[in-house]
C-alpha cells in the first residue's frame, strides 16, 4: 500500500538548512522565529505544540514533527510558566541550547529548518496540514539523532571527502 504523506514528502527533496539540539527543564515556553519549514525529534520527554492558533497537540519521546510553511507556533512544557511567559533559549555551548530554569533537563529534541528541493514546492506544501507529526515510529528520530550527531562531530578529518 502507498502512504500518500510519504510520497508527497519525498517529492518535496527536503533537506536540513539548519538543525540544534535544544534541552529543557520545565517550566518552559518557547515561539520560535519564523524561518521557513520546521521540523523536531523529540528524543527525551513530552511537550505541547500549537500552530498558529490551532489547539495544541502532545508531542512525545520518539515523536517527529514538521511544519512545513512558515507558521506562527508555541512550543510548551506540559506545564507551562505562568502568565504564558516565553523565553529565549540559552547556548550553553556550540550547537546545543537549553530552555527553563537550571536542574536536570526533562525534555531533549533536535529542532531545525529545512528547504525543499522541489521546483514545486509551493504547491506541495499547499496540499499538507499545517502540522505533520510522525508517532513513535523511533527509526525517523533516530536517523535525525545520528545525522545532528555526525553533524556536530569534532573528529579528525570531519568535512573532508573519502580517505584515499
Amino acid at each position: 500500500m502507498i502512504d500518500p504523506l510519504t510520497q508527497m514528502i519525498s517529492l518535496l527533496q527536503p533537506s536540513a538548512s539548519f538543525s540544534k539540539l535544544v534541552t529543557a527543564t520545565s517550566p518552559w515556553a518557547v515561539r520560535p522565529p519564523r524561518e521557513g519549514p520546521f521540523y523536531a525529534a523529540l528524543l527525551e520527554g513530552d511537550l505541547e505544540l500549537s500552530v498558529s492558533g490551532q489547539p495544541s497537540v502532545r508531542v512525545q519521546a520518539g515523536d517527529f514533527v514538521l511544519i512545513p510553511a512558515t507558521y506562527d507556533f508555541t512550543v510548551t512544557s506540559l506545564t507551562p510558566p505562568s502568565g504564558g511567559r516565553v523565553m529565549d533559549p540559552v547556548e550553553i555551548r556550540p550547537g546545543v541550547f537549553h530552555l527553563g530554569g537550571p536542574g536536570e533537563p526533562d525534555t531533549r529534541m533536535l529542532i531545525g529548518y529545512c528547504l525543499f528541493g522541489a521546483h514545486d514546492a509551493p504547491l506541495l506544501v499547499s496540499l499538507l496540514p499545517q502540522l505533520v507529526v510522525v508517532r513513535g515510529d523511533r527509526r525517523l528520530t533516530t536517523l535525525v539523532e545520528l545525522l545532528s550527531g555526525e553533524a556536530r562531530s569534532t573528529r579528525p578529518r570531519r568535512g573532508i571527502g573519502s580517505p584515499p
